[in-house]
């Protein structure tokens, strides 16, 4: 069975309405994709400031009760 010219029309239409939606949607997928790296960006950074801030407080020598 070979494809019928309105067949082909229909086809035709239907990826340009769907190329349509998609550039209609991709800027805001966009934004949300930015601001989710921002985010994962911003908790990133805050755990690097307190691991370093909590490796400073803790320098002093444990020697588990045992003298050496």
């Amino acid at each position: 069975m070979s494809p019928t010219l309105l067949e082909l029309a229909v086809m035709i239409i239907l990826i340009v309405v769907a190329w349509q939606i998609g550039l209609a949607i991709a800027p805001s997928i966009l934004r949300a994709i930015r601001a989710l790296k921002r985010d994962v960006d911003e908790a990133t950074e805050e755990a690097f400031v307190d691991l370093d801030s909590t490796e400073h407080q803790h320098k002093e020598e444990h020697t588990n009760g045992t003298r050496g």
